[in-house]
């Protein structure tokens, strides 16, 4: 294939999956199907356009970074000067995905036959890890794929000045990444670039224990990491932790589900290494929402998954002497990825698209629109954590609970998620209980309450 089809190939798969990511991630949130995650980073960014101290009055943190370590958003904050809004933040999530389809490919095409590339690319595109992080509001992890991505295209190519940058970056993403810093200093140690490995990896860790160990905790104000404990039992008892990675059987369940859509070629490569820490921050984790395939934290492995994949097929047809049986062999594998990663049960968010009701904007969709653009944009607001991603803007917005402080205007709808109340009754109580100490109703129409100080 020319250079000048490569580029309009790989153009068009980029465009197509920016699409299809922003669609889902678009479409969940104007049916007020978003949540309390997407108003955090939503208000954070708010800050930093303003260049305010990214507080989250939504998290109950004065400064943003004091959760996670994760300055990395300071780079979408200038999109704020343009477009202030989560639905910015959800487009550009989607584009970053996306856009890390170009150093897969260019790695794997110096591998591998350019159609063959294309289709590990498109498998890539479909994998669940990907789709799943669309689909729920937006994270740090947006910018993980395209930047380790990246970084492992650079260690291939021996581009070591452009390398430590790209290093640095995804370790700016979320302390969770430092680690994985750390093992592309092992992958460098162990495929021959001894000095350089040795460097990185203990540069990283050095790292890694001064965010966890104080930076977090000094933009927090608290004496340790607030997510040591979920780790607590590990530390304690490192003799578990071999017992720790395989049960309960969800973990297994999980390992196959990143494997299987790349045909489980992952495992013939060395590159695979690279996935060691995201497995053991994962599973060593005493919270089970880390254990499954829901949320975004599949989006770090993908392109590790993906191009040690890629080299791992490589290394299988420089082992096969007959040309045609090489061709057959190579196709087939990266087709059937192709095929696997499209269909796989339980794991394709995407298919929802095809349901013209996703499409359509109910009484109370557009209800909800009218009830949020009554809260004027200085005024503090309390709001279920469903609603709170339309109103996060501001300086002051809480999650409507039994002690969420006194705002302006109060803001809920019966039938949407009462996470963190059990069920809509607690809704109707809290709303209730606020006009008994004095909040007038402005708004009240298809479930939608608005309720003014």
């Amino acid at each position: 294939m020319e250079r000048r089809a490569q580029r309009l190939a790989i153009a068009a798969l980029v465009g197509a999956f920016a699409c299809l990511y922003a669609a889902e991630g678009l479409l969940r949130h104007w049916h007020f199907g978003s949540s309390f995650d997407l108003a955090i980073y939503d208000q954070a960014v708010w800050h930093l356009s303003h260049f305010e101290r990214p507080a989250s009055s939504i998290r109950g943190y004065a400064n943003f970074f004091g959760d996670h370590f994760n300055p990395v958003f300071l780079l979408l904050a200038p999109l704020y000067w343009i477009v202030p809004s989560a639905g910015t933040l959800v487009v550009a999530q989607a584009v970053l995905f996306a856009l890390s389809i170009v150093p897969v490919f260019v790695f794997l095409k110096g591998r591998l036959p350019v159609s063959t590339a294309l289709a590990l690319c498109v498998a890539y595109g479909l994998f669940w890890g990907l789709q799943r992080a669309a689909a729920f509001d937006v994270h740090e992890f947006a910018f993980a794929p395209l930047f380790i991505a990246t970084a492992i295209l650079l260690i291939d190519r021996r581009r070591w000045g452009w390398f430590w940058c790209v290093a640095l970056l995804v370790a700016l993403v979320k302390e969770d990444l430092v680690p994985v810093v750390s093992f592309f200093g092992v992958y460098l140690f162990a495929t021959g670039e001894r000095r350089r490995g040795a460097v990185l990896a203990v540069a990283a860790g050095v790292g890694f224990v001064f965010v966890v160990g104080f930076l977090i905790p000094w933009f927090a104000g608290a004496p340790q990491f607030g997510y040591t404990s979920a780790y607590g039992d590990a530390i304690a008892r490192p003799w578990t932790i071999p017992a720790k990675l395989v049960s309960p059987p969800v973990k297994l369940g999980t390992a196959v589900m990143w494997l299987a859509p790349f045909g489980f070629l992952p495992l013939g490569s060395p590159l695979s290494m690279i996935l060691v820490p995201l497995v053991l921050v994962r599973f060593l984790s005493s919270s089970p929402t880390h254990w499954g395939t829901s949320f975004h934290y599949g989006a770090p492995l993908a392109p590790i998954l993906a191009m040690s994949a890629g080299d791992a097929l490589a290394r299988l047809r420089r082992r096969i002497d007959q040309p045609r049986t090489r061709t057959r062999v190579t196709t087939g594998l990266a087709w059937a990825c192709v095929i696997i990663a499209a269909i796989l049960p339980g794991h394709q968010d995407h298919w929802r698209l095809t349901r013209p009701s996703v499409y359509r904007f109910t009484a109370f969709d557009r209800t909800g629109n009218q009830a949020v653009a009554l809260v004027p944009p200085a005024a503090s607001v309390v709001a279920q954590a469903a609603i709170l991603p339309h109103l996060s803007e501001r300086q002051s917005a809480f999650v409507l609970t039994p002690e969420a402080p006194d705002g302006d205007f109060v803001v809920a709808a019966i039938d949407l998620s009462a996470w963190p109340l059990p069920d809509a009754a607690a809704i109707g109580r809290l709303i209730e209980e606020r006009r008994a100490r004095g909040y007038t109703t402005v708004f009240a129409q298809d479930g939608w309450t608005v309720l003014r100080r």
